[in-house]
């Protein structure tokens, strides 16, 4: 028997080996677990102050300068297109050519009607000065009526002479008025009519052959609210912005390819002198620059709907990052996250966004931490585990002292001092 309980004596302590290194094992993993226990994580930054231009945003509409609808000044049958339809043309440049042999005609015809006038002119002021000088040197040879109508024929032959070199200018003009040329320079539209067919020039009935419009500079006419015309107005008056006459309040221009940027810039040249009465809007005109680029077409066409805005004041502004405001029923909010790293709802007044930030009227300081990442882990009360943006877990870790907040506040230039 005493052998027996020999042999199992290694076996038993085997046993409480075994149960005593799992229920330390057990222990330890709790203990760890327990330690390694943290809260949920939150990135958190302070709001900043920075001068910043505020805008007011409108939709306007481009219009050229220049627009011209053109129209031959005499009928005939059309011979001639000297362009090609949507080209760039300049003033003065021949765009129709009406049939020009009538035109010819009728100058050569008054020609000759001024070649017989003179002569006939002539004629007379040769029997005029033949009367004249017989009644100076023999006063009873010739009869007074004789020298009165040689002096009323030199008047009237004059004045023939005058009229028909008035018929041969005007002619000359219809001869010239058979090519029709540009009357502006900018960008041609197709031909409204085709050659050979038969025009109506000289009336408002004319026919239409093409238009013609400005391209650079261009207009872009937008309606403004009476709050922000007072405003700019009162600018005006304080000395503060200069008037609209000296075309130098800026004014800037996007287009929906531009993806939110404003990249053409002009001034305001003018404003209309009422409000309409509908809208209570003012029009104001935006002058811009429309260079043809190397390549392709001008960015601003007649008729095209564009993004304007106008600045409005410069100065300090609250900003946040704009992925941190919410919306409830009660209106936009933040999370903050006070001194015991609890959560909290902190109602804001919003102003302008700018670009990635958010102008915060109302409701904020530039000591608050606020939470830009992870709102969901933060819910109002929960304590929560809060980096600042631009460290990383370890830094932040590290970096905490008993408030809970981190001590490495400029180690991103995105935070606020």
């Amino acid at each position: 028997m005493q052998v027996q309980n020999f042999r199992f004596q290694p076996l038993l302590c085997l046993t409480v080996s075994v149960v005593l290194a799992q229920t330390l094992f057990a222990t330890g993993c709790h203990q760890n677990s327990t330690k390694t226990k943290s809260h949920p994580p939150v990135t958190v930054a302070h709001p900043e102050m920075r001068d910043v231009t505020l805008y007011q945003y409108f939709t306007g509409r481009v219009e050229a300068i220049d627009s011209v609808d053109v129209r031959s000044r005499v009928s005939g049958y059309l011979n001639k297109i000297n362009f090609k339809s949507g080209s760039d043309v300049r003033s003065g440049d021949v765009l129709f050519i009406v049939d020009q042999r009538p035109f010819q005609a009728q100058v050569d015809e008054q020609s000759a009607t001024v070649d017989q006038a003179k002569a006939q002119q002539k004629l007379a002021h040769i029997q005029y000065q033949r009367d004249i000088g017989l009644q100076q040197k023999d006063p009873g040879a010739i009869a007074q009526v004789s020298v009165d109508k040689s002096t009323a024929n030199v008047g009237v032959q004059d004045a023939n002479v005058l009229q028909a070199q008035a018929q041969l200018q005007e002619a000359q003009l219809n001869l010239d008025y058979c090519s029709v040329t540009a009357p502006i320079t900018g960008v041609v539209s197709r031909n409204l009519v085709s050659i050979g067919n038969l025009i109506t020039g000289g009336s408002e009935q004319a026919t239409l052959l093409t238009t013609i419009v400005s391209v650079d500079p261009m207009y872009a006419y937008f309606d403004v609210d009476e709050h922000t015309i007072e405003r700019i107005e009162k600018s005006i008056r304080e000395g503060k912005r200069p008037p609209i006459e000296s075309k130098k309040i800026p004014v800037e221009l996007g287009l929906s390819v531009d993806k939110g940027k404003y990249p053409h810039k002009g001034y305001v040249d003018y404003t209309n002198n009422q409000f309409t009465s509908d809208t209570g809007t003012l029009q104001v005109r935006g002058v811009f620059s429309n260079p043809k680029p190397k390549d392709g077409h001008r960015i601003l066409i007649a008729g095209q709907f564009v993004k304007i805005r106008v600045p409005i004041s410069t100065g300090p502004q609250l900003l946040i990052n704009a992925n941190a405001v919410g919306q409830d029923i009660v209106g936009p909010y933040v999370v903050v996250i006070d001194g015991d790293q609890k959560a909290h709802y902190q109602y804001v007044e919003l102003g302008q966004e700018i670009e990635d930030m958010q102008v915060i009227n109302k409701g904020l300081s530039t000591t608050d931490w606020v939470v830009i990442d992870g709102q969901h882990n933060a819910r109002p009360g929960g304590v929560v585990d809060m980096h600042e943006q631009g460290t990383s877990k370890k830094n932040a870790d590290t970096a905490e002292n008993p408030s809970g907040t981190s001590n490495n506040s400029n180690t991103s230039g995105e935070t606020g001092n």
